[in-house]
């Protein structure tokens, strides 16, 4: 290959797309391949790359369609790792757990050390020793990159405190909102709170359902994202016993634009996690100048500043009386749509693009 760097692309071809780290992956990405030439890493890609970027210089490798989904996937660790080791390039850029190749110069993209702060929630039990085997032996590789390109402060800190990487080798490079999109799709006649995202134990649905409970009619709660089933029948199961679910609709999945109309219409945003690596649908809303109401956690508190609310993840009454005012001040949605916008300019792919290439520069000349 000609391009010292050699980008991870596949992300955007498989079921992580739509998730997080799609989005992250697509930004960095579209920012990289306009670089020049001289600049401007090759991609690896996933099949035909329908999703990458259309770049002088790819290289496909075969994933499979496993007919039943397989955690933690095999293929990474069987086959494409020595795909990656033929290449040879100088400097690879990892940018999901699942593909960091041994014994090939590296810096890596780190969105979060979540399960390793809370192992009892995503590492423990029968169930999930072959995912708590793959995450440890690729956590026990991050010291070993020549750069880890953390996308918050907490997630720089946690690095140092949970995988023991060199502060040295360690920098922060945040992420941005995705382009956007023209709204579409319905959205309720009602007046809704929107909590976006996935439902793995730390997103911590439940003080936002409490709290709609404490609330009257017709103040609604509207989710999207791509869900297991499991997870959907034990907050179905929850809201049940709280007496809320049918005022809350559960969409799963749907498109940006869609997305996008139901943001802009939402009385505000709510983002209850427990921690997050980053904090992309403050982002987004603070972008759409839509009210915030997230937890007090460090890396929320990186991305919203002084333009979101803050509430402890365990008070429910806290985000009760956080909605209320969302829903019930004019005064709130004034400033939302003032400030929201204002802080969300801080964030951009063009300064995570040349934070990126400044950080080639870097791990290729040590």
């Amino acid at each position: 290959m000609n391009a010292p760097v050699l980008f991870d692309a596949t992300p955007l071809d498989r079921d992580h797309a739509a998730r997080g780290i799609g989005v992250a992956v697509r930004g960095m990405a579209e920012g990289l391949a306009a670089a020049g030439d001289d600049r401007r890493p090759a991609f690896l890609v996933a099949g035909d790359g329908e999703n990458a970027p259309l770049t002088p210089e790819r290289y496909p490798v075969r994933w499979p369609d496993f007919r039943v989904r397989r955690m933690p996937d095999p293929w990474p660790l069987a086959t494409v790792e020595r795909h990656v080791r033929r290449l040879r390039p100088r400097l690879f850029h990892a940018t999901q757990p699942e593909l960091l190749p041994d014994g090939v110069p590296a810096v890596v993209t780190l969105y979060d050390l979540i399960p390793a702060a809370f192992p009892r929630l995503f590492l423990s039990g029968a169930g999930h020793a072959a995912e708590a085997r793959a995450y440890h032996r690729w956590r026990k590789r991050l010291p070993e990159a020549r750069l880890l390109l953390c996308i918050s402060q907490e997630t720089a800190d946690d690095a140092v405190a949970l995988a023991g990487a060199d502060p040295a080798r360690v920098r922060v490079i945040p992420l941005a909102a995705p382009p956007a999109v023209l709204p579409a799709g319905e959205v309720p006649a009602e007046p809704y709170i929107l909590m976006t995202g996935g439902l793995e134990p730390h997103k911590n649905p439940w003080p936002v359902v409490g709290a709609l409970a404490m609330l009257p009619e017709p103040l609604r709660l509207v989710m999207t994202g791509p869900w297991g089933g499991r997870r959907v029948r034990l907050l179905r199961d929850y809201a049940h016993r709280t007496g809320v679910l049918d005022r809350i609709d559960l969409l799963g999945h749907v498109p940006a634009s869609h997305l996008c109309a139901l943001r802009q219409g939402a009385v505000a945003v709510v983002v209850p996690s427990l921690k997050e690596g980053f904090g992309l649908p403050v982002l987004e809303a603070m972008t759409a100048g839509v009210p915030v109401v997230a937890s007090d956690t460090p890396a929320l508190r990186e991305v919203g500043g002084d333009a979101a609310r803050y509430e402890n993840p365990f008070n429910t009454a806290g985000w009760a009386d956080a909605i209320a005012e969302a829903w019930q001040e004019p005064d709130i949605h004034k400033a939302a749509s003032i400030g929201g916008p204002s802080r969300a300019m801080q964030f951009s792919w063009d300064r995570t693009t040349a934070l990126i290439l400044s950080a080639y520069d870097e791990a290729l000349g040590q």
